[in-house]
């Protein structure tokens, strides 16, 4: 009997925890654009020490957007950005194309600062998700105008090109000098590492190329050293933080069909991984969630040694597939995000550890 008893307190307890989750100070939101299971696999078969391994919580997430089983990273970061799915092609609003409040929005409500680190433009789909509102993905102009009042703390990436007007080598029709409007409200910017190293501002742009990154091979850093940078930055907020942090071109070795790229990629990724549970490690009040907007590539393990030397990866498309994504969490309020997860519902899970009302509303 005092079995039973005790079996019953555990299940009544495990029920509780899970429906009241404990709030996490700080967000950490990592997403590995077009990692699917099997380049996750790649990380734990070929790393003995893979920060994958690291997680207590893990599940999946289904990718679907509003309107294709084959989801873009446009709708598939909407999803983890605003809580809520919307078509192939959308940043920031819903099917109906009605502006959507994202996580960034429920964060500068209570104060915490909120950061995007990346290795595309920073106008590119996923960071947009989180700061843009647009029907057109590929209108990247309008998107970096956008981010003049998106009044977020801190940006990491590349996109030069579109906040620099077309007579000064950019990509700007309408010849708008937008580096010079970010500087009019208070941000710093910088345009190499080294001098964003060297930075003690709380505010700034860090457009490190004039499009993407240089592949993670190519760089004299990594997405380790911005993620790290990122985090000295923001932590100094006392009411919290929320960052995202996009492994970008994780995607660029599956669509290539590009193995040594995918893993390099991959690689790099996984050591910002190791970086964020080493914050969270030491803070104790930093939820870690890493996933994917989807997979690319169609990627498979096909050979390979025991040990986990050379692997060998293979192919079944060059597009993005509907193939679910792993999902890993740590840290308080992680218990929310195992089993099968819809994408959007991640989302609503990461706002609803912010604020008590409904996780994802509209702009009017």
């Amino acid at each position: 009997m005092k079995k039973i008893v005790f079996y019953l307190l555990i299940f009544f307890a495990s029920i509780s925890s899970a429906q009241n989750p404990d709030k996490p100070k700080n967000i950490i939101i990592m997403i590995g654009d077009g990692m699917g299971i099997s380049q996750v696999s790649a990380s734990v078969l070929t790393n003995p020490n893979s920060a994958f391994k690291k997680f207590p919580v893990t599940g999946f997430s289904v990718t679907c957007s509003a309107d294709k089983l084959i989801t873009d990273s446009a709708a598939g970061g909407t999803a983890i950005a605003c809580g809520m799915r919307t078509k192939n092609g959308q940043i920031g609003v819903d099917a109906e194309g009605n502006s959507l409040l994202s996580i960034f929005d429920f964060a500068g409500q209570k104060k915490l600062s909120t950061g995007v680190v990346v290795t595309s433009d920073i106008t590119n789909a996923t960071p947009a998700a989180f700061l843009g509102h647009v029907l057109d993905r590929h209108n990247s102009e309008k998107l970096a105008e956008e981010y003049l009042s998106a009044n977020t703390d801190i940006l990491i990436g590349g996109g030069k090109e579109f906040f620099t007007a077309e007579n000064s080598g950019g990509k700007r029709k309408d010849n708008q000098d937008l580096l010079k409007k970010i500087e009019n409200n208070g941000y710093e910017l910088y345009f190499d590492y080294a001098s964003l190293e060297k930075s003690h501002a709380k505010k700034y742009f860090a457009l490190l190329d004039n499009g993407e990154l240089p592949s993670a091979e190519k760089r004299n850093y990594s997405l380790s050293d911005l993620t790290r940078k990122a985090l000295e930055t923001l932590s100094s907020n006392k009411n919290g933080f929320v960052l995202m942090v996009e492994g970008s071109q994780i995607d660029n070795g599956g669509h290539g069909n590009n193995q040594e790229e995918l893993l390099s990629e991959l690689n790099d990724f996984e050591h910002a991984i190791q970086t964020a549970l080493n914050f969270a490690g030491e803070d104790k009040q930093t939820l870690v969630l890493v996933t994917a907007d989807h997979e690319t590539g169609g990627t498979a393990i096909i050979g390979g040694d025991v040990t986990g030397g050379n692997i060998k990866l293979g192919f079944a498309s060059k597009a993005h597939t509907a193939a679910m994504v792993g999902v890993f969490a740590f840290g308080p309020g992680c218990e929310l995000f195992s089993g099968i997860n819809e994408n959007y519902r991640i989302g609503k899970k990461l706002i609803s550890l912010l604020k008590d009302s409904s996780p994802a509303s509209s702009k009017k």
